[in-house]
């Protein structure tokens, strides 16, 4: 089955983008968890692109994204770190960066087609993900002094649920009905570019709160007012 990118899954790519470029206007990229969600966006960036100039050539292109998810899954963990005032939470997680790669590439080698959606590689990053950036969603909120609409860790930590909570479930949906239903496989893309535009505005959202020290010496504050996978399967 050959399928071109929709209109929406280019807005997706896109998309990917916006955060980038909300850092750059409102200059607010001096924190170390800020500036790794940059690189990290950009990566995506890179692995959209790739994934297009193969796709106008015809050529398969699901391959890139098993190649691109240990690097784009590590970053976004070592962004997520930055965000911890406590050592040990910091820790866990960049610990947990060479395992998921391990895995991911164990994976992909005695498991998965690189040649079709991913069945399991991408369900376990997406989950990874998830859970890194549910916990410390949680570990944060429960520290907040103030609304949570004013952090910029909220609308990170809330786009990054919402793109690894898409790679999660869509991969495998994609896998299940590429043989056969090209329409339902239409409509996990589409669905799978939707969720990746909305997680990136929010994490682009974020990208614009102010910058303000933490008085436990963290990477973030909240302002006192407001002044983001996805992941289209080409």
């Amino acid at each position: 089955m050959s399928l071109k990118p929709s209109v929406l899954q280019y807005a997706a790519a896109g998309a990917q983008l916006l955060p980038p470029l909300a850092a750059l206007a409102a200059r607010r990229v001096t924190r170390p968890a800020r500036r790794w969600i940059v690189i990290w966006c950009l990566a995506l960036t890179v692995e959209s692109g790739l994934a297009w100039v193969l796709s106008v050539q015809g050529v398969n292109n699901l391959w890139v994204s098993y190649t691109f998810l240990p690097l784009t899954t590590g970053l976004a963990l070592w962004a997520l770190s930055h965000w911890h005032t406590r050592s040990t939470l910091r820790s866990a997680l960049r610990a947990s960066i060479p395992i998921v790669v391990l895995v991911s590439v164990a994976l992909t080698l005695t498991v998965e087609n690189p040649r079709t959606f991913s069945l399991v590689t991408a369900p376990f990053h997406g989950l990874v993900l998830l859970l890194a950036a549910l916990g410390t969603f949680i570990h944060l909120s429960l520290r907040a002094d103030r609304p949570l609409l004013g952090y910029d860790w909220f609308w990170v930590t809330g786009g990054l649920i919402i793109s690894a909570g898409t790679t999660a479930a869509m991969q495998p949906l994609g896998w299940y009905f590429l043989a056969e239903r090209e329409e339902l496989v239409r409509a996990v893309w589409t669905v799978s570019a939707a969720a990746g535009i909305l997680a990136f505005i929010a994490i682009a959202w974020g990208l614009l709160c102010p910058e303000l020290p933490t008085s436990s010496g963290g990477s973030s504050s909240p302002p006192s007012s407001l002044s983001s996978s996805s992941r289209a399967g080409w």
